[in-house]
């Protein structure tokens, strides 16, 4: 009987003692609950910057590999495109899913914007797309793309509906430091949230210059990316634009227009500032071959004259006279110059027919004469 009834003293003592150690338990989780709240409280701002961060870098890469996409189809296809399918082209360029060109991970659509003053040949920026033709282009301005997108709030309407005001949004948005808001935006959402990738065409773009002496009944023909299209130069003295990476034929003028010359433009490296489509190469059509140079940069002087190949770069490649009368230059000198050898040529080959001089001749010989007296004359004197 003891032992029952110290049993049953027992049985209360344990039940105030578990209920004692249920209560600490119960405040030792709520403690820690509280401490990781804290914790917590401090670290998300942090891990919310690190995954911003990495949002942002994330789509930073993609719209490179847009512009990249880009570029390619432009060379590749010799076209600029319009609005409306240029993320269906660049999907096919890149092998990706359409729809991951036109949305970033984010949910977010993408935009294409061209500068609305943009213009290559007769196309401008609300008549695109634009096609290379096989007399090329020329009137370019303005060559300017982006991609833009945001990763945080959706862009501002002035962006995807700037209205009147488009050509100077695109420039603020052309010249933006990165993550910087342009200078008087007003807008609710975080900058640092929208990405931009920029493309010029101007470095996808060379000039070709095809000259012919012979006789315009015998002018050289030349081909674009198909030797299949001949083309008979439109005029003497041809110069015009095509992009990167366009094969240009030169063909006979005898039919069937043997290919004589395939040439692969390339860019051409300057020692100045200006376009990289102010030089490039110039080929020559005489006595029935195509003969080819590339106009020298101003560091790639030669300093001996000794056959009139070298003249004639050394005469290119140095300054032009400041102080010439009129608006002659190193380049239409020249030009009179062929004309003269060409037609001295053809004097000859006709038993230096007395007819021929007095009409052709004579008169070229005239014309290089009063050129070069032109360029060399100064129009001021200078002490």
């Amino acid at each position: 009987m003891r032992i029952h009834g110290a049993s049953q003293r027992a049985g209360p003592r344990g039940g105030r003692a578990t209920r004692r150690e249920a209560a600490g338990a119960l405040m030792w989780v709520m403690a820690m609950l509280a401490t990781i709240s804290i914790l917590a409280a401090m670290l998300l701002p942090n891990q919310i910057r690190l995954r911003s961060d990495a949002d942002r870098e994330r789509e930073a890469e993609a719209l490179v590999r847009l512009k990249e996409g880009l570029r390619e189809y432009i060379l590749n296809t010799r076209s600029v495109p319009a609005a409306s399918t240029v993320f269906t082209n660049v999907a096919e360029t890149l092998g990706w899913e359409i729809g991951m060109t036109r949305t970033n991970h984010r949910g977010n659509p993408r935009v294409y914007l061209v500068d609305p003053n943009f213009r290559i040949g007769s196309t401008t920026a609300s008549t695109l797309p634009f096609v290379q033709g096989i007399l090329g282009f020329t009137n370019i301005s303005n060559l300017r793309l982006l991609f833009i997108s945001s990763v945080g709030q959706p862009l501002p309407a002035i962006i995807t509906n700037p209205g009147t005001n488009a050509a100077l949004v695109f420039s603020m948005l052309w010249h933006a430091p990165e993550g910087a808001e342009p200078p008087g935006w007003t807008w609710g959402g975080n900058w640092e949230d929208i990405r931009i990738s920029r493309l010029s065409l101007d470095p996808l773009i060379t000039r070709i210059r095809m000259l012919d002496y012979n006789y315009t009944s015998k002018m050289g023909r030349f081909s674009v990316d198909n030797t299949n299209v001949t083309r008979q130069l439109p005029t003497c003295d041809y110069s015009t634009m095509y992009f990167v990476r366009t094969r240009i034929g030169l063909h006979s003028h005898v039919s069937p227009y043997r290919l004589q010359v395939m040439q692969v433009l390339q860019d051409v490296p300057l020692a100045t500032n200006g376009p990289p489509y102010l030089m490039g190469p110039t080929f020559v059509y005489e006595g029935g071959l195509w003969h080819g140079i590339l106009y020298k940069a101003p560091d790639a002087q030669k300093h001996t004259g000794e056959d009139l190949q070298w003249a004639y770069e050394i005469f290119m490649s140095g300054p032009a006279n400041v102080y010439k009368v009129g608006s002659v230059t190193q380049t239409t000198l020249t030009t009179r110059m062929w004309e003269y050898m060409s037609n001295y040529v053809r004097w000859t080959e006709l038993g230096f027919s007395s007819s021929f001089k007095s009409s052709v001749l004579q008169p070229s010989q005239q014309r290089m004469a009063s050129e070069l007296s032109t360029y060399c004359n100064k129009k001021a004197s200078v002490n």
